[in-house]
């Protein structure tokens, strides 16, 4: 049985307020129920003081070796933990090698079996240095837990290594028994995280503490299936036996929101898999949170790459779902003000140990993650206030999209819909320098398509930059594949092809004009889809 959260108007009020605390696990193990550290350590805001302990054969092994494990002596105050397990880690971008400043996994059963930290087995120390206000990862983890999906814990540390100042760390729980422990009542299912493979489908790497026996991987292959399941409604009937639906909905919805544009739904990249063998279905968890909002108008319906979410938005439940689950939580968990005072909050906890140009650097830093999170918040606002996109209806394999509108406009001409020849057109005319168009947004079914539509110009003059000039038709995040349409031209019918991947997805359609002089005409009934053929 999965311990839930239910989204409320006041959950993450509630959350904020307790600083993470968690109500334990009847069955949690008893050297965490020993303790009850584990909790202080995330519930006080202060800043624990570590320092790390390394004979020169382990900094040495370190430097050559940077995963595999090295025995370290830990202190913190007048507490010692001899032989802890220490490998750094981190990826491209954070990695930092030993004699920098390095992140580290601290692994406290890996030479002194029943060892806890705070009633904790591992933790990871993350250098943070691609977020300088030391908040993302324990912001995001908050949110990820009122939205019912369960986050590791965190906090913030200030680290030394042999008497050398590192500076300040983000803290964090590591997937262990211990975590697992505090959302499940049976912790003997399979947990996987990217290995080799990045997907359900692929060849992710098994991480079980608790399970020592291999089951042989048949929760993630149920779900692999599911999400390959070529019709949509039995895709998802496959998918909520499979998979823990709700759960995932809401993980999918705070990807997006939170802007995590390094995570499993927009990269397929930092997540993990648990197998509840109590509900028999699988559930995503988040990781590697260090750079969220960074998009202020990221798509709340985004162009998806893991196949989990790409195979749940192209079913109608999935899409209904999605929907009403992002709506909720952009309404009762992503509130800007609370999120922001929750950043002078956290920036505050780190003033005692800060010096005075340190301090400086957290408050600019911060003040930065503030702004972010206000612009997103007003972006997603004003995207769902928009009506929502409906599949465009195709007759014969051709749809006519509607509700062209002005995209950009000509400083120096004008616009609008006029008519010419018996025909309604969307007007373009330019007397200097300009890329004006017209734009309107489709949802299709995954295979290949021709964008056309009759067009005529008169007098256009291209730019004295740029390949693709004069009149066009494009797809939106794509470059125009037409020749350039220049000078006078009667009616002329243009097209560019163009390939939709995903299940269901929205796409862009433009039509611009490009040029320094003159004018041009897209036949409004002319311009339609044409699908060529299914993917």
């Amino acid at each position: 049985m999965r311990l839930r959260f239910d989204i409320s108007a006041g959950i993450l009020a509630l959350l904020l307020a307790s600083a993470q605390a968690s109500t334990p696990n009847p069955q949690l193990l008893e050297s965490t129920l020993n303790s009850s550290s584990a909790a202080d350590l995330f519930l006080t805001g202060s800043i624990p003081r570590l320092q790390l302990e390394l004979e020169p054969n382990a900094i040495e092994s370190l430097t050559r070796l940077p995963r595999k494990y090295v025995a370290a002596r830990l202190t913190e105050g007048s507490t010692v933990y001899p032989q802890v397990g220490v490998h750094l880690k981190g990826s491209v971008g954070s990695f930092r090698t030993i004699d920098d400043k390095p992140s580290f996994t601290l692994d406290f059963c890996r030479f002194n079996q029943g060892k806890r930290f705070h009633g904790l087995r591992k933790i990871h120390l993350n250098n943070s240095v691609e977020d300088p206000s030391f908040a993302n990862e324990k912001l995001g983890s908050e949110l990820f837990r009122a939205a019912g999906v369960p986050a590791p814990r965190t906090t913030r540390a200030l680290v030394k290594l042999n008497g050398r100042t590192l500076g300040i760390y983000v803290l964090k729980e590591g997937f262990t028994e211990d975590f697992l422990a505090l959302h499940f009542r049976d912790l003997g299912g399979d947990l996987y995280e990217p290995g080799d493979g990045h997907d359900v489908n692929e060849d992710l790497d098994r991480n079980s503490v608790a399970a020592p026996v291999d089951q042989g991987r048949g929760a993630l292959k149920r779900v692999a299936s599911a999400a390959l399941t070529a019709d949509p409604v039995r895709r998802w009937r496959d998918l909520e036996s499979a998979l823990d639906t709700r759960e995932f909905l809401a993980f999918m919805s705070m990807e997006i929101m939170l802007g995590h544009r390094d995570g499993y739904c927009l990269a397929r990249n930092n997540f993990r898999v648990y197998h509840d063998l109590d509900s028999g279905k699988v559930l995503f968890f988040p990781h590697g949170m260090d750079q969220l909002f960074g998009t202020a108008d990221l798509p709340w319906q985004p162009a998806l790459a893991g196949t989990v979410a790409v195979a749940v938005m192209g079913t109608a439940e999935g899409r209904q779902g999605y929907a009403e689950t992002f709506g909720s939580l952009l309404t009762n968990v992503f509130r800007a003000e609370v999120l922001t005072n929750r950043v002078d909050e956290l920036a505050q906890e780190l003033r005692p140990v800060l010096s005075r140009g340190e301090w400086a650097k957290i408050r600019e830093a911060s003040g930065a993650v503030k702004e972010r999170i206000a612009q997103r918040e007003a972006s997603l606002v004003a995207q769902l206030k928009q009506p929502r996109t409906r599949p465009l209806a195709l007759t014969g394999g051709v749809g006519h999209p509607q509700g062209w509108e002005i995209a950009a406009s000509p400083q120096q001409g004008r616009m609008g819909h006029a008519e010419l020849e018996g025909r309604t057109a969307l007007h373009i005319a330019t007397t200097a320098q300009t890329t004006a168009s017209w734009h309107t947004t489709v949802l299709l079914a995954a295979g290949r398509y021709r964008f056309q539509g009759e067009v005529r110009i008169a007098g256009v003059e291209p730019l004295s930059h740029g390949v693709y000039q004069g009149a066009g038709l494009r797809i939106g995040g794509g470059f125009r594949k037409q020749p350039a349409f220049t000078g006078t031209s009667t009616w002329r019918r243009v097209a560019t092809d163009f390939e939709v991947s995903q299940p269901m997805e929205e796409v862009e359609l433009i039509c611009e004009l490009r040029a320094r002089a003159g004018e041009v005409w897209f036949d409004a009934a002319s311009l339609c889809l044409v699908k060529i053929d299914d993917l």
